[in-house]
């Protein structure tokens, strides 16, 4: 009799409760890797947003530190591999440049430029526009 009274009296878990705990383990684990994949695609995609914004902004500056107003329109182009940081491979850069005014009638003069990044990693490129006036 001593050995039943012995065996019944042991604290533990039982099988429900072991069932119970290995769900609830189950879907914290999966939770924690949904935040993880979806974290990881977060920050790549911040990653390729910088650079874009970076080359757009590059390309901006360049255009406004030209000394010519008049050879501004010579950076319309489309760049489909762009020099530079290993960090630009697969990004392709187009300038475009629209003069307004500039007849002797006219009483405005200015072109607006407009620099779009686009990747195919990226669900929209990444855009920038700008007008610069004669001077």
């Amino acid at each position: 009799m001593r050995v039943r009274s012995q065996l019944r009296a042991r604290p533990g878990f039982s099988l429900a409760e072991m069932v119970v705990a290995l769900g609830i383990l189950t879907g914290a684990l999966l939770g924690l890797a949904l935040f993880v994949s979806k974290m990881a695609h977060t920050t790549s995609t911040a990653q390729l947003l910088s650079v874009g914004s970076e080359l757009v902004a590059n390309r901006i500056e360049t255009v406004k530190s030209n000394p010519t107003y008049a050879t501004i329109d010579t950076f319309a182009t489309t760049e489909s591999t762009i020099s530079g940081s290993t960090d630009y491979k697969g990004f392709k850069r187009q300038t475009l440049v629209k003069h307004v005014g500039g007849a002797v009638t006219d009483s405005v003069d200015y072109r607006i430029v407009t620099v779009i990044v686009t990747n195919p990693l990226l669900t929209s490129p990444v855009r920038k526009t700008t007008i610069i006036a004669s001077f």
